[in-house]
């Protein structure tokens, strides 16, 4: 049986397409987890990058600051070469205690949702690793113990979490 070149290109879009469907995306909710129940480290304050940016003419890079206690905020620097500058996306960082594991709501400046994801700080390696969690949760929730309770219930599932795990270090 000969394949033609337009049932060659007819199977490269199809399976691009089952990729892209099934890729996910973090998931995002109207309420935080909660308000915030861990301190922010001021180990956490300054310029993280990830790894494989390092040696990059224009990484992209996150400028975090301190807020509050619990609060800090984080400007997501991205180089535009048609512009040839940064631009900055702010969000608003809280870290919050689900089980003994850490959490870390982000809502982008007037945003409406925070995405979501598992967060943990390795003082020793001085290195931050962010799991995000996956956009296939259909339920909604309409307070922070409801998610936080789904959450609890949850966190050990393998599907909880998307494959996409960052770490970044110091810049």
């Amino acid at each position: 049986m000969r394949v033609t070149l337009f049932q060659k290109v007819s199977l490269t879009i199809g399976l691009l397409a089952i990729v892209v469907l099934f890729a996910g995306c973090p998931f995002s909710s109207s309420v935080p987890i909660d308000e915030g129940t861990v301190k922010v480290s001021p180990d956490l304050i300054g310029e993280w990058i990830s790894p494989a940016d390092k040696e990059s003419a224009h990484p992209t890079y996150f400028i975090v600051t301190k807020g509050d206690k619990f609060h800090a905020t984080a400007k997501k620097m991205e180089y535009s070469s048609s512009d040839s500058s940064y631009s900055e996306t702010v969000y608003t960082l809280t870290f919050s205690d689900v089980n003994g594991e850490t959490f870390m709501n982000a809502i982008e400046e007037e945003g409406t949702n925070y995405s979501l994801f598992k967060f943990n700080y390795d003082e020793k390696a001085g290195q931050v690793t962010t799991s995000e969690v996956t956009d296939y949760i259909k339920e909604t929730f309409s307070t922070s113990a409801e998610l936080k309770g789904f959450i609890a219930k949850n966190k050990s599932n393998s599907y909880f979490f998307t494959n996409t795990r960052e770490t970044y270090v110091r810049k």
